[in-house]
């Protein structure tokens, strides 16, 4: 008489051990992996911004500053751009690295690219309201309290400007 084969019950667990790869449980964790991958994006990218604002030439704009923000830099690079952009402080906190007014969030003195504009907002949004003040006609003086009003509260960050010829 044959005896019948009786299964046993295993829990979930048990079964998916049983069939999970000896190569999956034994291999790197999976943790391991994502935090590896993340450093290597990261030195990536700042491989790239490095090397690549280094090589330009004076007056040359990287190629991953596009749209809007390549518009405001090749602006800030005009006669206009920069003899208004010299008049406006900035309130980020980038006088601590040597910057004197807004141009310089854009471009250094020698005429060479500075990548600090990409990278903030409060730079960008100062030389876009000077721009389109300006162009709506509005006279630097009022652009320049419009904008030390607007930034008050950060007044303690904001670079040395001059107040420009003229201005009460």
């Amino acid at each position: 008489m044959k005896k019948k084969k009786v299964l046993k019950k295993r829990s979930f667990s048990e079964s998916r051990r049983s069939f999970a790869s000896p190569k999956i449980q034994k291999g790197v964790p999976k943790g391991r992996i994502v935090v590896l991958a993340l450093i290597i994006v990261f030195v990536g990218l700042i491989a790239y911004f490095f090397i690549s604002s280094e090589t330009l030439k004076p007056g040359e704009i990287p190629s991953y500053v596009t749209g809007d923000m390549r518009t405001m830099y090749e602006w800030a690079a005009t006669p206009e751009g920069k003899a208004l952009l010299e008049q406006m402080p900035c309130y980020c906190g980038c006088k601590y690295d040597g910057h004197m007014h807004t141009r310089h969030c854009f471009w250094r003195d020698d005429g060479s690219f500075d990548k600090h504009g990409i990278t903030c907002s409060v730079c960008f949004d100062i030389a876009k309201k000077t721009k389109q003040m300006h162009e709506q006609g509005i006279d630097i003086c009022t652009i320049r309290k419009d904008v030390d009003k607007f930034y008050e509260p950060n007044k303690h960050l904001g670079t040395d400007t001059p107040m420009p010829a003229g201005c009460a």
